[in-house]
């Protein structure tokens, strides 16, 4: 689940060709944002309880891809399941195989013609089936806007299902509070319940260790059959100036301020579909006990849009 030294670090020279586009995108706006309870402290240009920003974001880019090509886009795959020889494929070879568990897909879709759908097999070692994007630079600040589909079959399960996340990597000398194992920032879908959950820690020797910390929000019951959009706007810090604020359907459900990260040089990098770490080869018991989940999990996602810096909502939310 980590990747753990520079060498595994991304090219910065991925090629973004297929779907990136650098002008900005207009949406709709957010909602009141009743469940704020901090004042943002960075400086991004507006948020949605201030209408947004009409400017685009040119100087930083806007990265898009509703997965209308069959093309890497510069995403990496994530994927853990009993068949060794998928580990290693790339995105548009996972999506040239039939009964891959990365597919493009003409429905159901947010955005174009196609979306992303990601399946995880109903067997002991299969966990794992994500893509990923480039990290990003500690203390950035950083836009996300992606939109989920559950489907009507969806089986509710008490374990837990994250399906969307921002992983923190190990710096390869290990200093004080170098994070492992949990992602500074996940959403997920835990029995009927959408959750956002955080981890960080401040100090060492690790993320176990006397600076840990952890926050989880409720966000409501999940809806199936339908896309839900997401938006997530983070200042990446180990530190009190970290950031992270979270719209569901344009309205603001976590406004937080505080440390969101690990102590890292290197910031986390974003990666979506599904992980069911419960589901381990180590985790066996867990795996027999799961009888909510009986059928292989599947979920789609589209309309996935990234910014850095001077940004805004309007320029990432699905519209």
């Amino acid at each position: 689940m980590m990747i753990s030294t520079k060498s595994r670090v991304w090219s910065v020279t991925l090629a973004l060709t297929v779907g990136l586009t650098a002008s900005a995108c207009t949406g709709k706006d957010a909602g009141s944002g009743a469940h704020a309870n901090t004042s943002s402290s960075a400086t991004a240009a507006g948020t949605p309880a201030e209408g947004g920003s009409k400017g685009s974001t040119q100087g930083s880019g806007v990265f898009y891809d509703g997965f209308e090509q069959q093309a890497d886009n510069g995403w990496k795959t994530a994927v853990n399941d009993s068949t060794d020889s998928r580990r290693k494929l790339s995105l548009t070879q996972m999506e040239q195989q039939p009964g891959g568990l990365l597919q493009r897909v003409s429905s159901p879709t947010r955005d174009g013609h196609y979306a992303l759908q990601a399946t995880v097999p109903h067997q002991l070692g299969s966990f794992r089936s994500e893509v990923a994007r480039p990290p990003v630079p500690m203390g950035s600040e950083d836009w996300y806007g992606f939109s989920i589909y559950l489907p009507p079959t969806w089986q509710n399960d008490p374990q837990g299902n994250i399906l969307a996340q921002w992983h923190a990597i190990v710096d390869t000398a290990r200093t004080a509070g170098d994070g492992t194992g949990q992602p500074p920032v996940a959403l997920s879908v835990q029995g009927n319940q959408w959750r956002l959950k955080m981890h960080w820690n401040t100090q060492g020797p690790d993320f176990k260790g006397a600076g840990k910390g952890t926050r989880t929000f409720n966000l409501g019951s999940i809806k199936k059959g339908v896309w839900v959009n997401f938006v997530l706007h983070a200042k990446w810090s180990h530190n009190s100036d970290g950031l992270v604020q979270l719209w569901q359907d344009g309205h603001e459900k976590v406004n937080y301020t505080g440390p969101d990260e690990y102590n890292n040089k290197q910031g986390p990098y974003f990666k979506i579909g599904i992980y069911h770490p419960e589901w381990k080869s180590f985790n066996a018991a867990k795996y027999r006990q799961d009888t909510a989940a009986t059928k292989p999990i599947t979920v789609y996602d589209d309309a996935i849009r990234t910014a850095q810096g001077a940004a805004s909502y309007k320029d990432v939310a699905p519209h």
